[in-house]
């Protein structure tokens, strides 16, 4: 069975930009910036439920707060763990986008996993800035780009 991962990049548009949720991984899970991130478990009914799910779990923002998803903005292959970058089995990690209002609340404690230590909402350009992963930034100029279209 494939291993996947879901990607889920938070944003929402405040006056005429779009602004984007970062969540800061703790000190002994890495401590760097990033977007919601988990895996499909077998409970989730697709990947999409699997996103709903993981959305709540670190954020609080549930699925009915979500206005708009952009499915499948970017996905791509995992072959290193993230701390030791020692080799594991492959994990394709899919990347979505999901738009919520500018008002909407954060809570980071409730997570079991508490896997994060602070979040922040940041432009774009800031966002590139801090996260640390290639992946991740390569993803979020994905949808970055689709936001900015004429089209969107």
């Amino acid at each position: 069975m494939e291993r996947i991962c879901l990607e889920c990049i938070i944003f929402r548009k405040v006056k005429d930009s779009f602004e984007f949720l970062l969540l800061k991984r703790l000190p002994e899970k890495g401590d760097f910036w990033q977007p919601i991130t988990g895996a499909l478990e077998k409970t989730d009914k697709s990947e999409l439920d699997g996103a709903y799910r993981e959305i709540l779990e670190e954020t609080g923002i549930s699925k009915n707060q979500i206005i708009r998803v952009i499915k499948n903005v970017h996905s791509f292959v995992i072959t290193k763990h993230y701390l030791t970058q020692e080799d594991i089995i492959e994990v394709k990690e899919i990347v979505s986008g999901f738009e919520v209002n500018e008002n909407v609340e954060i809570n980071i404690t409730n997570d079991l996993e508490r896997d994060h230590s602070d979040f922040k909402w940041v432009s774009f350009e800031d966002a590139i800035k801090m996260m640390k992963w290639d992946t991740n930034k390569d993803a979020f100029k994905k949808l970055y780009s689709i936001l900015t279209s004429k089209k969107f």
